[in-house]
């Protein structure tokens, strides 16, 4: 099984961003999954996805651009507001894609 490729954005694209790679990558190793995450800012979003297949974006500053994949607003996960909410969405996103080698 290929890892779970997540793309973090925030306003300066270091910490926030950061800290929300590091939860997401803990929630989806608890569901058993294995995850690469990148952090960038919004204007970077478009120079990311062309470096990488990204399976999910998500954001806790506004991305202007459907970036053709799901694009989930992390900002309430970070700070400890519906947290399951945010996990029920991600997992959700997860269970659809197709992760063979």
């Amino acid at each position: 099984m290929r890892n779970v490729n997540v793309l973090c954005v925030c306003g300066s694209g270091t910490a926030t961003s950061a800290m929300l790679a590091a939860k997401i990558r803990d929630v989806l190793e608890e569901h058993g999954y294995d995850c690469d995450t990148d952090e960038t800012n919004p204007p970077g979003v478009p120079t990311a996805m062309m470096t990488r297949d990204w399976d999910i974006l998500a954001f806790t500053s506004p991305v202007e651009d459907d970036c053709g994949i799901p694009m989930l607003n992390a900002t309430g996960f970070l700070v400890g507001i519906n947290e399951d909410e945010f996990i029920e969405q991600l997992m959700e996103e997860v269970g659809k894609l197709d992760l063979d080698d």
